[in-house]
């Protein structure tokens, strides 16, 4: 004998899809109640907050114990993070080029202009100077005529244009330094970023024939910081414009001649 229940299949999943409707809204608002809970006490209790932090931290970065439990994973972390530093100095390199060429472009420009006004102001000067002894003014200068306060105008305008030129000269100088300092960081940077990908081969060789040891544990933990300094925060810097205080003198990237003759003398 069919019941109601069974007579209307209707009836049945619509009750059955209310359940599990109800079921839904029971699981949403429990979750929204621990998820409640868990930031009252995230933000309420200073023990519970470093807690959670320290275990967010062990989950979501290479800690010393996340590298001894997947030394091959973090191989390959440090070899993605090596390789973006190589692509930003490649970037950085072709920055630096580029402003260069156009700097010293400028340069050739205010020097020639340089040169030439101060051979005019010096014959000016000469022709003022003997017109002055003998009183014999106007001058002929560049085929116009000059009387004497006119030619000391022109040689006070001619002498403040020749310094404009060799005070922007000494500016381009300093830009030009500027750039080769950077140039030179670049390439120490690029030279440390391959040699961290040796590095990184050369410990994926000791993984395939040994457990992860102390030793090498402290290895992959420096390669790390390595990557962290000399490599990404030198090579991630930008060749951006340069304002009077990126023209100070700073120090220039230099060969110890100490360490290069002790390399040249090992046998």
């Amino acid at each position: 004998m069919r019941t109601q229940m069974d007579s209307q299949p209707g009836l049945s999943q619509r009750c059955v899809s209310r359940r599990g409707v109800s079921t839904m809204g029971v699981v949403v608002a429990v979750a929204v109640v621990v998820i409640a809970g868990l930031a009252v006490a995230y933000f309420g209790s200073d023990v519970f907050r470093t807690r959670a932090n320290a275990q967010l931290t062990q989950f979501t970065q290479w800690t010393p114990e996340n590298i001894a439990k997947d030394p091959v994973n973090y191989l390959n972390f440090c070899e993605e993070q090596t390789n973006a530093a190589l692509q930003k100095a490649k970037a950085s390199e072709i920055a630096i080029a580029q402003k260069k060429s156009k700097i010293e472009s400028m340069r050739e420009e205010a020097s020639g202009k340089s040169n030439v006004g101060s051979k005019a102001l010096d014959e000016l000067k000469v022709l003022y100077k003997a017109a002055e002894e003998k009183d014999e003014f106007p001058i002929s200068w560049k085929g116009t005529k000059l009387d004497k306060d006119a030619a000391r105008r022109q040689i006070l305008k001619t002498a403040g244009e020749v310094k404009t030129k060799n005070e922007l000269l000494t500016k381009l100088d300093a830009a030009i330094n500027q750039l080769r300092v950077q140039s030179n960081k670049i390439a120490e940077a690029r030279d440390n970023a391959r040699d961290q990908l040796a590095k990184i081969d050369a410990n994926r060789e000791m993984l395939k024939v040994q457990q992860i040891t102390d030793e090498l544990k402290d290895n992959l933990i420096a390669m790390k910081a390595a990557i962290q300094t000399s490599v990404v925060g030198v090579s991630s810097t930008e060749a951006g414009a340069l304002s009077l205080d990126d023209l100070a003198a700073q120090s220039e990237t230099t060969v110890s001649d100490e360490d290069f003759n002790k390399v040249m003398n090992e046998k």
